[in-house]
């Protein structure tokens, strides 16, 4: 008997008009404006977790719906979902959990 299928996908990319959320688990950890490409570092919705989202392979139930991020610092709730998919694997490295904390530019070093 083989072992049943266990699907380790944790992380899927929400499309609205104007944005792309990206989500590990339940974590809003990158959102990406769609029209410039630029990743929106200080987004209200980073770090948030979003309330109510279908489970991993049923995502398509939640097209037009909004997602509702919640956490002690705010509270966003998105315009609707147009879309639902895996985030291409190259997004992966531009999340905010990726980013050093406490990283600082150190000035170059002034000559003579």
């Amino acid at each position: 008997m083989a072992a049943p299928t266990v699907n380790r996908r944790r992380h899927r990319l929400f499309v609205t008009r104007n944005t792309e959320y990206h989500l590990r688990d339940d974590e809003c950890v990158g959102v990406r404006d769609r029209k410039s490409g630029t990743w929106l570092r200080d987004h209200a919705a980073l770090r948030l977790r979003a309330i109510e989202l279908p489970p991993h392979g049923h995502d398509h139930v939640f097209v037009g719906r909004r997602i509702q991020f919640w956490g002690s610092r705010a509270d966003v709730v998105t315009s609707a979902v147009e879309a639902v998919d895996r985030p291409p694997r190259e997004s992966v490295g531009a999340y905010v959990s990726k980013l050093v904390s406490g990283e600082i530019v150190r000035p170059s070093p002034q000559p003579g």
